[in-house]
C-alpha cells in the first residue's frame, strides 16, 4: 500500500514519512515523561517531603528554586554541547543520570542528602538529557512547519499530565519512596531507547528541513553525505544574538512569565489541598491542568506558522496570567476548572512559542546555544517564584499576595512582548507584519 494513501501528506518526504516526525514523536515521549515526574510529578511529592523531613514549604520550595537556578546557569553549556556533539549523547548520558537520582531519592533520610540528590542528578539529568535536546532536536528539523513541530513536540508536557494522578495513587498506596523508585526505572525503560531515535540536523543526512526533497543527494557507501543549500532563515552566532536589543527584552519577558510558571507548577496542588479539596483529587487537577494544555501546544503552535510570532507569545502570556488570577481567588471547587482551561492553554501555548520565537529570531545556527543562554538570564522567574510563593504562604498562611503579584507580572509580559520586533538580520518578513 503506498504511504501516501494512508498519511497526509504533511508528515511526508516524497513517499517516506520525514524522519524528523520520527524525532518529534520520540521528544513528546520523553517529554511527557521527564514532565510527569519532574515538571509536574515534583508537586505530588511536595507536601509528603515536607512532612517526612519537617521542614517548611519555603525551604522545601528553595530546592526547587535553586534547580531552576541551576538549570538556567547550566542552560548555555547544555546549549553548546547539543550544538558540538549533538542531542543523542546529551540525551543518553543526562536520562541515564536522572533515573539514577530518582532511584537514589528514594533512600534519602535527611532534607540535606535531598538536596544533594535533587540538584546533582535529578535536575542535572534532566537539564542535559530531556528540557534543551528535546526542543533543540525538532527546531534543528522543521523550518515552515516549526510550530507545528515544535507543538506536538511540547504536547509531551501535556501528555505528561496523565502520570501525575497516578504519582497520587501511588503515594497514597505506597509511599512516596517506593513511587520515586518506580519512577527511576520508568524514566531509564522509556528515555534510553528513544535516545538513540535523535539526530542532530537533517542535512548531516542528505535531507532537507520540513521534508522537502533535494535536487541532488550524493551517496557514499549507502550513506547519505552532507548537503549544504541557501535558506531564508536568520543565522546569528550566539555573540551575535548576545549583542541585540531583542535578545535582552525577550529573556526579561520570558522570565516574568516564567514567574507564574515555577510557582504555579509547585505550589497548585498545595493550594487546591489547603482549600479543602483531597490529595488525590489535587494531583488529578494538575493532570488535567497539563492534558489541558495540550490544546494551547498544538493551537498556538499552528498559530505561530500563520501570524507574527510576537503576537502569538504574547496571547499565551495573557491567557496563563488570566488563570492565575483565577487561580488566586479560588475558594470552593467549582472555580478550578475555570483555571485548568485558561491557564493550562496560556501555559501549553507559551512553551511552544517560547521555542518557535527563538529560532525565529535567531535561526537554527546556534540554536542550543542562545537558548541556553537566554535560559540562563530568564531564569530569575523560576528562582524566584516557587521559593517567594513558599516565602508568602509561610508568613500569611496563603497564597493570594504572591499570585496576586504573579499577575500583574504577567501583565507587563504580555504588553512588552508585543512590542519587541525580530533583530534587523531577520530575513523572514512573518514577523515583521
Amino acid at each position: 500500500m503506498n504511504t501516501s494513501t494512508i498519511i497526509p501528506s504533511f508528515f511526508l518526504s516524497g513517499d517516506r514519512i520525514y524522519y524528523g516526525w520520527w524525532i518529534v514523536l520520540s521528544c513528546m515521549l520523553v517529554l511527557s515523561v521527564g514532565a510527569g515526574c519532574y515538571w509536574l510529578g515534583f508537586g505530588v511529592f511536595f507536601l509528603p517531603l515536607a512532612a517526612e523531613f519537617a521542614t517548611s514549604r519555603t525551604k522545601l520550595s528553595l530546592a526547587v528554586s535553586i534547580a531552576q537556578m541551576e538549570g538556567g546557569l547550566l542552560g548555555p553549556i547544555d546549549g553548546y554541547l547539543v550544538d558540538r556533539f549533538g542531542p543523542r549523547k546529551m540525551m543518553f548520558i543526562g536520562i541515564a543520570i536522572m533515573g539514577l537520582g530518582f532511584l537514589w531519592m528514594s533512600q534519602v533520610q535527611t532534607l540535606f542528602m535531598f538536596y544533594v540528590v535533587y540538584l546533582a542528578l535529578i535536575s542535572f539529568g534532566m537539564s542535559l538529557g530531556i528540557r534543551v535536546p528535546a526542543l533543540v532536536a525538532p527546531t534543528n528539523w522543521f523550518l515552515r512547519k516549526r510550530g507545528v513541530a515544535l507543538g506536538l513536540t511540547a504536547s509531551g508536557v501535556g501528555l505528561g499530565g496523565i502520570i501525575v494522578p497516578i504519582l497520587g495513587w501511588l503515594i497514597v498506596t505506597f509511599d512516596w519512596r517506593t513511587t520515586s523508585a518506580i519512577v527511576g526505572v520508568l524514566i531509564w525503560v522509556v528515555g534510553l531507547p528513544l535516545s538513540g531515535v535523535m539526530r542532530h540536523k537533517p542535512e548531516q543526512y542528505g535531507l532537507l528541513p520540513d521534508g522537502a526533497i533535494p535536487e541532488e543527494t550524493k551517496f557514499n557507501n549507502h550513506e547519505a553525505s552532507e548537503i549544504h543549500f541557501s535558506i531564508d532563515e536568520p543565522d546569528f552566532t550566539m555573540r551575535q544574538a548576545f549583542m541585540t536589543p531583542a535578545f535582552w527584552f525577550l529573556s526579561i519577558v520570558f522570565g516574568l512569565r516564567q514567574l507564574i510558571i515555577g510557582a504555579v507548577g509547585l505550589h497548585q496542588v498545595p493550594f487546591i489541598v489547603d482549600i479543602g479539596i483531597r490529595s488525590e483529587i489535587a494531583a488529578t487537577v494538575l493532570g488535567m491542568t497539563a492534558i489541558t494544555s495540550i490544546i494551547g501546544r498544538l493551537g498556538f503552535g499552528w498559530m505561530a506558522d500563520k501570524l507574527p510570532t510576537r503576537y502569538v507569545m504574547a496571547l499565551s502570556i495573557a491567557c496563563a496570567t488570566l488563570g492565575i488570577f483565577i487561580l488566586a481567588n479560588s475558594t470552593l471547587w467549582w472555580h478550578l476548572p475555570f483555571f485548568v482551561v485558561t491557564y493550562g492553554i496560556g501555559w501549553g501555548g507559551g512553551a511552544t512559542v517560547m521555542s518557535v520565537v527563538r529560532a525565529d529570531y535567531f535561526g537554527r545556527k546556534a540554536f542550543g546555544t542562545i537558548s541556553g543562554m537566554m535560559d540562563a538570564v530568564q531564569m530569575f522567574g523560576l528562582v524566584l517564584g516557587p521559593v517567594f510563593a513558599g516565602w508568602v504562604f509561610d508568613q500569611y498562611n496563603s497564597y493570594f499576595l504572591a499570585f496576586m503579584l504573579f499577575t500583574a507580572a504577567g501583565i507587563v509580559s504580555t504588553l512588552l512582548m508585543v512590542l519587541i520586533r525580530p533583530p534587523l538580520q531577520q530575513i523572514s518578513t512573518k514577523d515583521n507584519q
